[in-house]
């Protein structure tokens, strides 16, 4: 049997279900949660153990107690879905009152680089954030709770790009977008999956890593080449605009983790 081979997903979305089928494939046995209960046939037609599992502010509903009691590793996939202030750190409090009473130790948060403000200017994974935003105050407070009780590996994610996701078609629908020179602080979800799965193979528990891939072209470079491919029309930057300044590179990712990114260029 694989060591650490029983892996719960908890929030099997974008992210979370092509990561729990990943796992699959790699011979883990996984265990989704979903919100939506008509989801768990999707999830088993998958071969994934499904459970319903809803993290609100006034409690847990789903038995999280049976889930966790099958688990050798948690991953948590759940983002603030608002910017109310405690109400995200409030359930993930209820996620880690549960995960105390049970013997799993070994968890990994998934965050974002959203707890960086936004000109920051070079971060790596020792930079102290300094959240300029309501979401990232919250997701840091979040990490605290969930770091400071398990062998919790934190991995802030960049931007999120790939299959049914492309800031850039987002950007093109706007009048006028600011911040043209400001580098771009990406990651493709093939690469999110491979780092998560790293991290579990090679027991990197109690660290922070950041995965944003190392290229950094200005957003009007980037994005204006992506519309071309894509068929959109050009981006209307602002020539003139307060440039914001924030690029995230983390060699911890190569160094510690031995990972090669996937999709360097962001395609």
């Amino acid at each position: 049997m694989i060591p650490n081979n029983r892996i719960g997903v908890l929030g099997c979305g974008w992210l979370g279900l092509p990561l729990a089928k990943s796992l699959i494939k790699n011979n883990y046995t996984v265990y989704g949660t979903t919100t939506n209960k008509s989801k768990l046939e999707l999830l088993s037609a998958e071969n994934i153990n499904p459970f319903f599992l809803h993290i609100k502010k006034d409690g847990i509903l789903g038995d999280i107690g049976k889930l966790l009691e099958n688990l050798d590793i948690l991953i948590i996939n759940i983002p603030p879905k608002n910017k109310i202030a405690n109400e995200y750190s409030i359930k993930i409090r209820h996620l880690s009152n549960a995960i105390k009473k049970s013997n799993l130790n070994k968890v990994i948060f998934i965050s974002s680089t959203g707890v960086y403000g936004s000109n920051q200017g070079k971060i790596d994974s020792y930079t102290i954030p300094k959240p300029s935003s309501q979401n990232g105050t919250n997701l840091l407070e979040a990490e605290k709770i969930i770091n400071n009780n398990f062998s919790t590996s934190i991995l802030r994610l960049g931007g999120l790009i790939g299959p049914e996701r492309n800031p850039t078609k987002v950007l093109s629908s706007k009048k006028i977008v600011y911040n043209p020179n400001s580098p771009v602080n990406l990651i493709h979800l093939t690469d999110c999956i491979g780092i998560i799965k790293c991290i579990i193979k090679k027991n990197k528990w109690g660290e922070l890593y950041l995965g944003v891939s190392p290229y950094h072209p200005s957003r009007e470079s980037y994005y204006n080449s992506q519309c071309i491919k894509l068929g959109l029309n050009k981006i209307n930057f602002a020539k003139k605009s307060n440039q914001i300044y924030k690029e995230i590179t983390d060699k911890k990712i190569a160094e510690e983790l031995g990972y090669d990114f996937k999709n360097l260029n962001l395609e």
